[in-house]
């Protein structure tokens, strides 16, 4: 079943709702201090994927969603440093949206 180009609907409409919920929770900089605020919550997008998953030796294309974040600073706010928090914005976002559908 995961193999049918139809999957690919309900594998885009799970990461948008992933990707509201992430949009909505993501911090925006104070722009007195920051020169870009509101640059991470706006660079959130829903890409396709295919990937090639063998089952029993032979080879089968999986059809998906993922959520990506573009800004090249997603990576510190995610995971945190010395200057920036550890906010986990797209974690929290898929527990959320898990535990909003019981799963």
């Amino acid at each position: 079943m995961v193999s049918r180009p139809w999957l690919a609907k309900p594998c885009r409409d799970a990461a948008v709702k992933i990707m509201n919920v992430a949009q909505a929770t993501a911090p925006v900089g104070d722009p007195a201090e920051d020169s870009h605020p509101g640059w991470y919550k706006r660079s959130f997008d829903v890409v396709p994927i295919n990937k090639n998953v063998p089952f029993r030796g032979q080879p089968r294309q999986r059809f998906g969603a993922r959520v990506v974040n573009t800004a090249p600073h997603a990576w510190r706010v995610e995971t945190g440093d010395g200057r920036v928090p550890r906010y986990a914005i797209l974690s929290k976002a898929i527990d959320a949206v898990k535990a909003a559908h019981r799963g």
